[in-house]
């Protein structure tokens, strides 16, 4: 009697135990899979907004590229901050080094609580450049190959191999002066000592406008295309010897200029260029080789070289030494001659006027970072 109730009281203690056993069980399992499930909500929520901050950048970007697209210079210090869906964006920009036309766009996303992500694009501004000039007007006709307001008064062995010649004032050539024309005219009397050609000579005409407003128009329009290529100088020492745009124009003090240079130099006051040496100016683009608006004289001397026009519209010109010109020269006031100087046609009596060019934004993405 006593052993079976021992037995089934052994029996009732195993089955409690078992089904502890499995109730324990249960519970492992059942916190188990309510971990798990929270992991995985957690991870796939840090996998949603991670996913949305990364499309919120990419928006970010986006705008800053359509904005820049339509206006380029405001990418420097570019700043956009802004919600979006979710979260929200902030973009900021960063100069390439050497460069103004190009750019790094750095977009930073942000989605709820985990949401966070960056993306960055390169981006140039290649530039379209149209010209509109008319071909027919981008030549400046000048009517001499040397044309002088004032008197013309050579002596040493000038030399001068040219068409055209004009002074408002008197003409005198000396016997040692080797002058090749087919006009000399002059507002005064000419007085020819020597002569290497046949030439008509016209003396008492009508005295002609140096400077006409075409003329004047003209020279500030090289001014303006000096200033739009970033061409302009406050001193003639920042002048480089090759300018941007061919053209350079300086509106302080000359006297501290090489007087070498390929391009087309303007300079508002006087220059000194008798300096030793030899020294050498090409123009380019059929642009004039040398601009010089002041009222003092300018002397030419020593090995000079100057290939284009020469136009001094107010001053005074002083030839000397073994200098060579090439290119048409108009002078305001006086022209004098000394020592063995040459003066050729060069292209002939005219020069060329800048385009008239049209700059279009042509912004484009170079790289994803």
């Amino acid at each position: 009697m006593n052993t079976n109730r021992s037995e089934k009281n052994r029996r009732s203690g195993t089955a409690i135990i078992t089904v502890l056993g499995l109730v324990a069980l249960i519970s492992m399992a059942s916190g188990y899979m309510a971990y798990t499930a929270s992991q995985e909500m957690h991870m796939s929520r840090v996998l949603r907004e991670s996913l949305k901050a990364k499309l919120i950048a990419e928006s970010g970007l986006n705008r800053a590229y359509e904005l820049l697209k339509s206006d380029f210079s405001k990418a420097p210090g570019l700043k956009l901050e802004s919600a979006f869906a979710d979260g929200t964006y902030s973009v900021t920009s960063i100069p390439a080094p050497n460069s103004q036309h190009r750019f790094q766009l750095i977009s930073n996303g942000t989605c709820g609580q985990y949401g966070k992500y960056k993306v960055a694009v390169d981006v140039e501004n290649r530039q379209t450049i149209t010209d509109n000039s008319d071909p027919n007007n981008r030549i400046f006709p000048l009517a001499f190959d040397i044309q002088v307001g004032g008197s013309i008064d050579a002596s040493g062995n000038l030399g001068a191999l040219v068409d055209l010649i004009f002074a408002n004032g008197s003409i005198t050539l000396n016997k040692g002066d080797n002058i090749s024309a087919l006009t000399i005219s002059s507002g005064g009397p000419i007085d020819i000592k020597h002569f290497g050609g046949t030439a008509t000579v016209q003396p008492n005409q009508p005295a002609i406008n140096i400077q006409s407003p075409a003329f004047t128009a003209a020279i500030n329009a090289l001014k303006a295309y000096a200033e739009k290529n970033g061409a302009k100088y406050s001193d003639a020492s920042q002048i480089p010897a090759s300018p941007p745009g061919g053209i350079a124009w300086c509106t302080g003090d000359g006297s501290t200029w090489s007087g070498s240079g390929t391009g087309c130099f303007i300079f508002e006051g006087d220059v000194p260029l008798q300096g030793g040496g030899a020294q050498s100016i090409t123009s380019v683009n059929g642009y004039p080789a040398l601009i010089i608006l002041g009222t003092g004289q300018v002397k030419i001397n020593a090995q000079t070289v100057v290939h284009g026009a020469i136009l001094i519209p107010n001053g005074s010109l002083w030839l000397n030494g073994g200098a060579q010109i090439y290119g048409p020269i108009l002078v305001g006031q006086s022209l004098t001659g000394n020592g063995t100087a040459n003066i050729y046609a060069g292209d002939g009596q005219s020069f060329n006027l800048p385009p008239n060019e049209t700059v279009s934004d042509n912004v484009v993405i170079t790289a994803w970072h």
